[in-house]
This record gives C-alpha cells, structure tokens and sequence, in this order.
C-alpha cells in the first residue's frame, strides 16, 4: 500500500476574474444562464468558480 497516490489531473479552467464580474453581472440583471455556462466550462473547478461568482453578486438587486 502506497504512502501517495497520485490524484487525477483535474480538467477544465479556472475563468478570469473579467469572466466571473462579467457572469456575476449578468445574474444581477436576473440572467442566470450566463454563470451556468461559465460553470460548467469551468469542469473541476466549478465549485470553486460559484463561489468567485457569489463573491460579486449584489443581494440588493432586484
């Protein structure tokens, strides 16, 4: 029994933070589907890219 194992390479991207203010925007304005793509192209790390995205979402917003 191995002390380390190796861990899957992880897959996808971590967006740029213009892409994550630009989907955090958008959901502002009430569209969701613009931080659902950015998600899910996002691959391992999509966990990770909604909470970047929670980060700028106004609660104020109507």
């Amino acid at each position: 029994m191995p002390f380390f194992r190796r861990q899957p390479k992880l897959t996808g991207y971590r967006p740029t933070d213009a892409e994550i203010r630009a989907a955090a925007a958008a959901v502002n304005r009430g569209d969701v589907e613009a931080a659902n793509k950015v998600c899910e192209e996002s691959g391992d790390y999509q966990q990770e890219t909604a909470m970047r995205i929670f980060r700028y979402i106004d609660v104020e917003a109507p």
